[in-house]
């Protein structure tokens, strides 16, 4: 558990770790440089309690502290839970039982929901390969073996503005892995109005200098997939198309009611506002 000035939240998330009905667990806070006095004083009160394994590190950012953790951990299984966010009791325990009862699977994730900032479920794609290649649709906060982590060198810490969790997926699936996502909703995933997520989507440059480095670090898998890659490209490519048809379309409509006297009022104070 990354935390870096996240004692507002940090609280409620060992608890929901704590919580687990599965009882054999390891928790390693990485501390990675907190300066905020409140953070301090919670993890240092955290460090007392005996039953959470404190690690000091120095802004390694989420992928460094991660690897950090993940280093000094002793259990055979690795989930990765921030420190603001929270899991349902029984995640560990499902996601463990796949992992034992089936040897070619190194990926367990669940369905997730949205809370804080925005609320409801979190609508990600269905896990397939063919939507890996294209986006990641599984978060960080699912189960891998320690033992896969080691083989392809951990999270790659040169990913300066996030994605270092899709990365980790695609090296994972060129070990040969398959993913499993369990049909229940156990993670909840905070949104906050500034996060790290926000700040990469606002620039387009951004996006695409980090989707291209993640396509580069993986020649095998993209050489091995060419042609489904090249297929599922340009079905993205015309589904844009026809998206951005019908918004301009929607824009005309929108702009002809404005010249409706009646109707302007009403769109500029619900629609346009």
């Amino acid at each position: 558990m990354p935390c870096y000035n996240d004692g507002e939240y940090i609280t409620d998330a060992v608890a929901s770790v704590f919580g687990q009905s599965y009882t054999n667990i390891e928790l390693i806070v990485i501390d990675d440089g907190s300066d905020d006095p409140k953070t301090v004083s919670i993890l240092e009160e955290l460090e007392k309690q005996g039953n959470v394994k404190l690690l000091h590190t120095e802004r390694l950012r989420p992928a460094g502290a991660r690897n950090a953790g993940i280093e000094i951990a002793t259990g055979k299984y690795i989930l990765p839970v921030d420190a603001d966010d929270l899991i349902e009791p029984c995640y560990i325990e499902r996601a463990v039982q796949v992992m034992e009862e089936k040897e070619n699977i190194g990926i367990v994730y669940c369905h997730a929901d949205l809370f804080g900032e925005k609320s409801g479920p979190w609508e990600l794609p269905e896990y397939s390969l063919r939507s890996m290649l294209l986006d990641n649709v599984i978060f960080v906060t699912a189960l891998f073996r320690k033992e896969d982590w080691e083989s392809v060198g951990g999270f790659r810490t040169n990913m300066e503005h996030g994605m270092e969790d899709y990365d980790f997926w695609l090296s994972l699936l060129e070990l040969g892995r398959e993913v499993e996502q369990l049909p229940e909703t156990f993670f909840h995933y905070r949104i906050k109005p500034r996060s790290r997520t926000t700040k990469f989507q606002e620039s387009a440059a951004v996006v695409q200098e980090t989707y291209r480095n993640i396509y580069l670090q993986h020649p095998r898998l993209y050489e091995k997939y060419k042609d489904e890659y090249a297929i599922i490209l340009r079905d993205a490519l015309i589904e844009q198309l026809f998206l951005n048809r019908a918004y301009q379309e929607s824009l005309g409509i929108l702009e002809r009611l404005r010249k409706n006297p009646f109707l302007k009022y009403w769109i500029k104070k619900f629609i346009l506002k």
